[in-house]
């Protein structure tokens, strides 16, 4: 077969290869293609020619993403805990935890109730949402009208009061520094006969 033509191996074609890299300008939905490098090849161990290969990169600005879950709010020094609702609670309520950690409304005539008094919410929550609540420091809501240096006690379904308790238990939540703050201070409960 004379009209083969034979080629030695270090002689084969090399294959050139273009990286491309695509820009989009700000303000414009116009791609710019713009080659960056050019690479020879060389043949590959057994004589074939490597394959052509193209790396294209899509630089855009960047965005904003979701937002991610909310953090424990609330002053430093553990005062605020997340805990989870075991039903609708509103704001400023007297809740207890139980055994799973869901909070609930305490009544001041369950002993499990003001045993496990965790604490007063800030948060309003539907059953199975995350609801703050806070253990200690003051509270302000401008829709009280407490009378100042007044003792505020724990009501039928986690309400506050300054009425003194005359049945169930005795449970000291805090005072009442104005009209519309409290210092909470949860005292151990004390039973009434």
């Amino acid at each position: 077969m004379p009209d083969v033509l034979k080629v030695e191996s270090e002689s084969l074609l090399q294959e050139q290869v273009e990286t491309l890299v695509l820009l989009e300008p700000q303000g414009s939905d116009e791609i710019l293609e713009v080659p960056t490098e050019q690479v020879l090849l060389e043949a590959g161990q057994d004589n074939t020619l490597l394959e052509t290969q193209q790396e294209l990169v899509l630089l855009t600005d960047a965005q904003q993403g979701p937002p991610g879950p909310p953090g424990i709010p609330g002053p430093a020094g553990g005062q605020v805990l997340q805990r989870m609702a075991g039903i609708a609670i509103s704001a400023l309520v007297a809740v207890f935890e139980d055994l799973s950690g869901a909070v609930w409304p305490a009544d001041p005539n369950v002993e499990g109730d003001v045993l496990a008094l965790l604490g007063v919410t800030v948060s309003a929550a539907s059953a199975g949402h995350p609801i703050n609540v806070q253990r200690m420091g003051h509270i302000d809501d401008s829709s009280w009208q407490w009378q100042p240096k007044g003792r505020i006690f724990l009501d039928q379904e986690g309400r506050l009061t300054q009425r003194v308790p005359e049945s169930g238990y005795d449970v000291l939540i805090g005072v009442a520094l104005s009209a519309t703050r409290i210092l909470l201070n949860i005292q151990d409960p004390i039973e009434l006969e």
